[in-house]
């Protein structure tokens, strides 16, 4: 079963919703640069996304979803945007959230222009949240579709992605009572948190790669000319004459 974008946005108004989701906009904002002449494309959680557009104020960016509080409405796997008109697309649980994975993130790419960069946080099987999936107890991380790093890093390789970093957030159980979650605030402490396993969230961070050719007997020349520029797979079908 795939994760549900409301459920999701309800989790993060939860104590255990709000540690993850500060780690998330603090991993992200570590990240990206602010730049006012970048389009900015935000997909996913409500929640977080909001927070981050407020953070990082920009007038090219826009937030997509299929809620009446979104800029645009629309479904991740059908984005009313051309062909590499993006600079940088950010996706907050939407590839987890959309019923065709693949598909949501091959419109990612679509739009998203070479040299351009992605930012994909979803939840990480391989945590605590994995793990309450297995318990006889009421949670919304129980028989749902996880999107694994080994998976989404298979997708970028064959795209011709440049991956910059991963990094695993929030070593805390998602557990319901603030005392017992301010009592393990310190699995999440500088020394644990350099632990880069097991992380309830993870946010991957990476760069389209654009491969150049020059001619051959041109090579030897200063300021010899770029005939080419294209992406390496031919999935993406991007060059100039």
């Amino acid at each position: 079963m795939n994760f549900n974008t409301c459920e999701i946005n309800n989790w993060y108004t939860t104590n255990a919703g709000k540690i993850n989701s500060k780690l998330i906009i603090s991993a992200i904002n570590k990240i990206t640069k602010p730049s006012f002449e970048k389009n900015i494309l935000y997909i996913g959680s409500e929640v977080i996304i909001k927070e981050l557009m407020n953070q990082n104020y920009n007038f090219n960016s826009f937030y997509i979803s299929d809620s009446q509080n979104a800029d645009i409405i629309a479904e991740t796997k059908k984005l009313p945007f051309q062909d590499s008109s993006i600079d940088c697309v950010i996706l907050i649980h939407a590839i987890e959230a959309d019923s065709n994975h693949h598909a949501a993130f091959r419109e990612a790419n679509r739009v998203l222009c070479d040299d351009g960069e992605i930012i994909l946080a979803s939840f990480n099987r391989v945590s605590f949240l994995g793990l309450y999936g297995l318990l006889p107890i009421s949670s919304i991380f129980k028989k749902r579709q996880y999107i694994s790093i080994s998976r989404i890093l298979d997708w970028m390789s064959l795209f011709s992605y440049d991956v910059s970093s991963i990094t695993n957030l929030n070593k805390i159980p998602p557990v319901r009572n603030k005392k017992i979650l301010k009592t393990l605030s310190f699995l999440n402490n500088n020394l644990l948190s350099k632990i880069n396993y097991f992380g309830n969230s993870y946010v991957i961070y990476a760069k389209k790669n654009t491969y150049k050719f020059i001619a051959i007997k041109n090579w030897h020349k200063k300021n010899n000319i770029i005939l080419g520029k294209f992406s390496k797979p031919a999935v993406n079908n991007n060059y100039e004459k």
